[in-house]
């Protein structure tokens, strides 16, 4: 599982490590298509819908490419926190019910691991078996409850500073909520949205990485990874004792060449703003170890 907060670079590490052909991942084409997945008849309607680029930071899009499991969950049930993308003013219920699983019967939940299970038992049987690599961000909250159905799973956490995350994902509801959402949401309940999921997310996160097996995690900052992609990646392998690096380097470094020129998008940062990030996520700063 590579988990992280959403705009913290868990998409160039799950693109990257996707180009290793010894894993399997749920592509564009299958969260979009969870029920007929085993199919690909269709996958040609879903080429033709697709932006080239992702709105939010214009990241290449494929049919192909690795996507969030997250989305095929949306698709065949109620019990994902993306159903609040739709509907925004609800983003905190959504959230707090299906990331945090907070107030839920015991009966959601076994229902919630029952299509997650049958969601990835599709994906092994498409891919012969292979090992998945996992990506979602709202996993980040749900490590107990992964645990309880995969018990030595193994993580992946990247994770980036603060200020930029946060001006990030302001960026990312800007793009997509014009684009999914069925209502208004006004900006100040959006950004008390933002600053509270982070800190609801990483407190459970904290809390809960401590029950994941020895030799099964590994936590890298974005900006570490981005300066020598693949002189990371190869200890990402080696911490969790991954077989396939050597094999899958030279389409890794073919990936990392192909995308050299890639710009992050920039962002101005006021006073204000900043004093009000660090205030509220402090704890994240002393964790991860970034400077006021």
């Amino acid at each position: 599982f590579i988990v992280g907060h959403f705009r913290s670079g868990t998409t160039f590490l799950h693109y990257l490590m996707g180009q290793d052909s010894s894993l399997a991942y749920v592509s564009t084409f299958e969260t979009m298509a969870p029920w007929i997945l085993l199919n690909d008849k269709l996958r040609k309607l879903v080429e033709e819908r697709l932006p080239e680029k992702r709105p939010m930071d214009d990241l290449e899009m494929d049919a192909g490419l690795p996507y969030e499991e997250e989305y095929a969950i949306a698709n065949f049930c109620p019990y994902s926190f993306y159903h609040g993308w739709y509907f925004p003013k609800r983003i905190n219920y959504y959230f707090r019910k299906y990331v945090l699983f907070e107030g839920v019967s015991e009966e959601v939940k076994q229902k919630w691991k029952k299509w997650y299970e049958y969601l990835l038992k599709k994906i092994t049987l498409k891919h012969d078996g292979k090992r998945i690599l996992l990506k979602s961000p709202v996993n980040t909250g749900r490590i107990k409850l992964l645990l309880e159905i995969f018990p030595d799973a193994k993580f992946i956490h990247i994770y980036r500073n603060p200020y930029r995350v946060y001006l990030s994902t302001w960026r990312l509801y800007e793009k997509i909520l014009p684009i999914f959402s069925f209502q208004h949401i006004e900006k100040e309940m959006l950004d008390r949205f933002i600053l509270d999921f982070y800190k609801e997310v990483y407190k459970r996160y904290f809390e809960e990485k401590q029950l994941i097996g020895k030799g099964n995690l590994v936590e890298i900052s974005y900006e570490e990874f981005v300066k020598e992609p693949i002189k990371k990646l190869k200890w990402i392998y080696e911490k969790l004792g991954l077989d396939g690096f050597e094999k899958a380097e030279p389409y890794f470094r073919r990936y990392v060449e192909k995308h050299k020129n890639y710009k992050p998008n920039t962002y101005v940062i006021t006073d204000k703003i900043k004093e009000k990030i660090y205030n509220e996520w402090k704890f994240a700063f002393d964790e991860f170890g970034y400077k006021k």
